[in-house]
């Protein structure tokens, strides 16, 4: 399997601003030298040598992740502003002309779907879409958003195939050959993990999940169900200090899903559904404190495991 990270925003999207451009600018010609910028050998290696938040962005789009199968089938997990680019490059491999992909559906709070109404290729005839979900009713929570109070294009008019299947919640189906398991997790109104897996490796989408302190002497059923996976995407939205003022908001934190990962032996945790309100610096700051729990956490262990921050564009070959 390969996976890639078209939105990676939790609640609403956050494009980046010019004032942060401009800071991010400041802050590299505070880095450079006059050595750095000598010719292009000296500046290739300077920009090189810049952090991910000066040299890129993490990304502005809510939750949608590319799913490759072996055979270069595509699963869609969830359909929020990150789905419209995905949408884009499909076309460019045959989504034009009529194909076959499906989507899981891990809830439908407005980030998880936001970005559905511009995906091109449901409205292309001779395309097929699988839809699968666990929340029940999902073709009727879909057709809502397209009301005409909420978008001047009705859900009929997205003139793709749509064929409609609804599970239950730990049930086991197949897509494309990739066997798949669902698990409800803590979150407003549900939302289900999914646990994909292809010729014994396995990844976990476990977005949109809220563990508190108090709960982590009572998630053997979760230990279990993430046990060894290849990889692991975990919902870590807030700090650990502000978990603490949003209870029941629905979230987790990076320290909450290290200790997690590391319970279940997982052998990647990619952190995930950014807050919008942090900027690249501020997620450069998450993903070195988890890396710092992590080594405090695991003093005893020496576990491998390898901790990443999402950011658009992101694939992992698994």
């Amino acid at each position: 399997m390969r996976v890639k990270f078209w939105g990676v925003r939790g609640s609403t999207a956050s494009a980046i601003t010019g004032a942060a451009i401009e800071r991010k600018i400041r802050r590299v010609l505070d880095y450079a030298r006059p050595s750095d910028i000598l010719d292009a050998a000296s500046r290739d290696r300077f920009i090189k040598s810049l952090p991910f938040s000066l040299l890129h962005t993490y990304g502005g789009n809510t939750t949608c992740l590319e799913v490759r199968t072996k055979n270069n089938d595509l699963i869609i997990i969830d359909a929020g502003t990150g789905i419209r680019g995905l949408g884009a490059r499909m076309l460019e491999e045959g989504f034009g002309r009529g194909k076959e992909a499906a989507l899981l559906f891990t809830h439908t709070h407005w980030d998880h779907i936001q970005g559905l109404p511009y995906f091109i290729p449901f409205f292309i005839p001779g395309n097929t879409f699988q839809i699968h979900a666990v929340p029940d009713g999902i073709e009727n929570r879909l057709r809502y958003q397209h009301h005409e109070h909420h978008f001047p294009v009705t859900f009929d008019m997205m003139t793709a195939k749509k064929k409609f299947i609804q599970h239950k919640e730990g049930e086991e189906f197949e897509v494309f050959g990739v066997k798949i398991t669902s698990l409800g997790m803590r979150h407003p109104g549900n939302s289900y993990s999914y646990r994909l897996e292809e010729d014994g490796h396995v990844l976990i989408f476990g977005s949109d999940a809220e563990f508190k302190v108090d709960d982590m002497d009572n998630i053997d059923e979760y230990v279990s169900y993430f046990h060894k996976a290849d990889v692991l995407i975990f919902d870590t939205q807030y700090t650990f200090e502000e978990l603490l003022q949003k209870i029941d908001w629905g979230h987790s934190s990076a320290s909450i899903a290290t200790d997690i990962a590391l319970k279940a032996e997982v052998k990647r945790l990619v952190l995930f559904h950014h807050d919008p309100s942090y900027d690249d610096e501020k997620l450069d700051e998450v993903h070195l404190r988890a890396l710092r729990y992590k080594e405090m956490a695991d003093f005893h262990r020496s576990s491998n495991l390898e901790i990443s921050m999402a950011y658009e564009g992101l694939e992992i070959h698994i």
